[in-house]
């Protein structure tokens, strides 16, 4: 199961952001961005879930999620990176990893909360200096909710606001809530993934951390796993497990 998969998430709405391995532009340009929704739409349709909001940036993309069901989401995501990632390698002629960490993801769990949460996810490319208006942006849903259209006729959507709800006047209210972003990552986010990381590569090496903690080739391996694969810095990797930095200039060569 992916690592958004938490017991913790007892809400249906959960805010996803991907991003391209070392911060890299996966989505360089239209092609790409064309080619990322057009899977989307075709993964989409096998699942049990509604897109609320999205936007598709050049080295991330963000999406607000509705399902009952979490595993939904998270087989959802897993898929459409996957093939996307199969694409993409193949038009770059590369081999690796392109997603940082597969996603991540929080909860949203009020309405105040789900609408802001929207907003911060149409104004990206404002907040990225490419356009001055969200309504400019082409690769998000922002017109579907000023047209009423496409998103905003999901039953979902019918049941919060009504049929014919104003959404430019409920997005012009502003509510202090803090999102899961490209930039500052929070501690204990990079302490999630970094233990999420561990765990999974224990379960597919069927080694206890003990072990990896007392091999030193054990060691070496989960470092370069935790950097090549899943995209953390030596420096966070090692604040993580407390290792001295001498050592850890050793064990990173």
């Amino acid at each position: 199961m992916s690592r958004v998969a938490r017991k913790d998430f007892k809400t249906p709405f959960l805010h996803i952001m991907v991003q391209g391995i070392n911060k890299e532009y996966i989505f360089e340009n239209n092609k790409y961005i064309e080619k990322y929704l057009n899977i989307i739409d075709t993964i989409n349709e096998k699942h049990n879930l509604t897109i609320i909001a999205y936007c598709i940036m050049n080295n991330h993309a963000h999406f607000l999620i509705y399902s009952k069901d979490i595993y939904e989401i998270s087989k959802f995501i897993q898929k459409t990176n996957l093939i996307y990632a199969n694409y993409y390698n193949k038009e770059k002629n590369r081999v690796g990893v392109l997603f940082r960490n597969r996603f991540r993801a929080e909860g949203i769990y009020d309405i105040k909360y789900l609408i802001n949460c929207i907003n911060y996810i149409h104004n990206n490319p404002v907040k990225a200096k490419i356009v001055s208006r969200c309504e400019d942006y082409k690769y998000s849903s922002y017109k579907d909710y000023i047209e009423n259209k496409g998103i905003t006729k999901s039953k979902i959507m019918k049941e919060m606001f009504g049929e014919r709800c104003d959404y430019l006047k409920l997005f012009n209210e502003t509510y202090e809530k803090r999102f899961i972003d490209t930039e500052k990552d929070t501690q204990e986010s990079t302490d999630y993934y970094m233990a999420e990381g561990i765990r999974e590569y224990k379960k597919v090496s069927n080694i206890e951390i003990s072990e990896i903690l007392s091999n030193r080739e054990v060691l070496k391996e989960l470092i370069k796993n935790l950097h090549e694969n899943n995209g953390f810095k030596y420096i966070e990797i090692r604040n993580y497990l407390k290792i001295p930095i001498g050592v850890m200039d050793k064990l990173k060569k």
